[in-house]
């Protein structure tokens, strides 16, 4: 009877640390995927002019966009932007994508086409 009881136990058991380390691996992955991002973005057309807003989610050492026109470029840069802080950089408007280069304050530069 005992021995029953203790395996009974040993499967609830079993099943109950198997659950945990589920969801710890499925909150481990939601802030991996939301907690790392450097960065948000929204860009906007406003007639012949292209807004690009970024807000930095944690400091930045860099951000710059280089954007496309025909067979010229324009690059905006700024640096130093801290956490929480937002940049805007307006140009004119192109059906080239622009390209958005972020450094974070450890060195590690990444590019994205906007």
């Amino acid at each position: 009877m005992a021995e029953e009881e203790n395996a009974e136990f040993d499967v609830v058991f079993g099943y109950a640390c198997a659950g945990t380390v589920i969801l710890l691996c499925v909150i481990a992955l939601i802030y991996v995927l939301l907690g790392f991002r450097k960065f948000s973005y929204r860009k906007k057309d406003m007639g012949s002019q292209t807004s690009l807003v970024v807000k930095a989610n944690r400091d930045l050492f860099r951000i710059a966009v280089v954007a496309r026109f025909n067979k010229e470029e324009i690059t905006f840069e700024r640096r130093r932007i801290r956490k929480g802080q937002s940049v805007e950089f307006v140009y004119p408007r192109s059906d080239q994508k622009a390209k958005l280069i972020v450094e974070a304050e450890s060195g590690h530069a990444r590019a994205y086409e906007v």
